[in-house]
């Protein structure tokens, strides 16, 4: 009998990934996030159009993230289609948030949005989307509906880095989008996570959330509540090279 193990999927890690990493380690090593996580953030939004990009620990803590700006409470219901990964509606439960499952289109694997409108209460404060494998339906809609009932757009975009729709990549039609970088992913950084958004106050919330709600990097100066989310140089090398 033949045992030898075929995976589903594995991480492409080639020699210029290891040529960066060994001449990173060369240099004025931090490890830590610093100005390589600030490039391979620049980098994220060159090719999503995304005014902003913050790297986090990863995917799941992205959604996290995502809400926690949004405003999203104890309590409030947080609508998420019911073929996902688990991180998605995980994401409002830790948070103490309720999610609330809708079923897919089947030619599109996404949201059922005519599912969605029954599923809207007073108590319902934001829908999340999930554009499954980079597939997806029509966003504009989404976002109008959103609108429309005054919730909270986000978009799990965790498998949909390079994927567009009508010439727009997938993850900056919400208020905020995500990216994953687990190694089943299209690039990999062994774990993490982006959050794009073009609100700067959004971003700057973001930014805070996963720096212990410092005002600044550096300074031990803090107006918020925040959690270390953060992010390491040495990812970011390789995902730098992984974006090329």
């Amino acid at each position: 009998m033949n045992k030898k193990f075929i995976p589903q999927m594995e991480p492409l890690i080639g020699k210029e990934e290891a040529a960066a990493m060994q001449e990173y380690l060369k240099g004025d090593v931090w490890l830590t996030e610093f100005r390589k996580t600030e490039e391979f953030e620049q980098q994220i939004c060159g090719f999503t159009g995304s005014k902003h990009c913050v790297v986090t620990n990863n995917g799941t803590i992205s959604l996290v993230m995502a809400l926690l700006a949004s405003g999203i409470k104890p309590g409030d219901e947080v609508i998420v289609p019911d073929f996902t990964m688990i991180a998605t509606p995980n994401s409002a439960k830790l948070i103490g948030a309720k999610p609330v499952l809708v079923d897919v289109e089947k030619d599109t694997l996404c949201i059922d949005m005519e599912k969605a409108k029954e599923a809207i209460t007073k108590k319902t404060k934001c829908l999340i989307h999930v554009s499954f494998n980079g597939r997806t339906n029509d966003l504009y809609k989404v976002k109008k509906f959103c609108a429309e009932n005054e919730i909270a757009f986000i978009e799990d975009a965790a498998q949909s880095l390079g994927s567009f729709y009508r010439g727009k990549h997938i993850g900056t039609f919400g208020d905020i989008g995500s990216l994953s970088f687990s190694p089943p992913k299209i690039i990999t950084t062994g774990q993490g996570g982006a959050l794009l958004t073009d609100d700067s106050e959004l971003h700057n919330k973001m930014k805070k959330l996963k720096d212990f709600g410092r005002t600044s990097g550096g300074n031990d100066l803090h107006d918020t509540i925040g959690y270390n989310f953060k992010f390491t140089d040495m990812q970011a090398v390789i995902g730098i090279e992984q974006m090329k």
